[in-house]
């Protein structure tokens, strides 16, 4: 019998982008902040209290924080970015979502 050579090709996996993980972290904090505001002000009918409001606006900040997380994460070199663009892509529509809602709101 002969011993055949193992022709496995070893791939060094990228390391995930340090400012990644900050990246995703905020766009979850502001997703969760969001939904939670949005919930007490409807539970509230739309007569919506100052802690609410203060989340939602946190909401706003840690989306804008999770935008420049991330821009910060794709300049890194030869790094995985997989975690960067969730956040940035959750972040980014989370600052969508509220500029959309404060544009609405001048409009009334």
């Amino acid at each position: 019998m002969e011993h055949q050579t193992d022709n496995r090709i070893s791939y060094i996996r990228k390391p995930m982008a340090e400012n990644s993980y900050w990246c995703v972290g905020l766009a979850a904090v502001s997703l969760v902040l969001g939904v939670a505001g949005m919930v007490i002000s409807v539970r509230n009918q739309g007569n919506t209290p100052l802690g609410a409001i203060s989340m939602c606006f946190s909401s706003l900040l840690f989306s804008c924080a999770s935008l420049i997380y991330g821009k910060r994460s794709f300049r890194e070199e030869e790094k995985n970015y997989l975690l960067a663009r969730i956040g940035t892509v959750v972040g980014g529509v989370m600052v969508i979502l509220w500029l959309v809602i404060i544009l609405i709101g001048f409009r009334r």
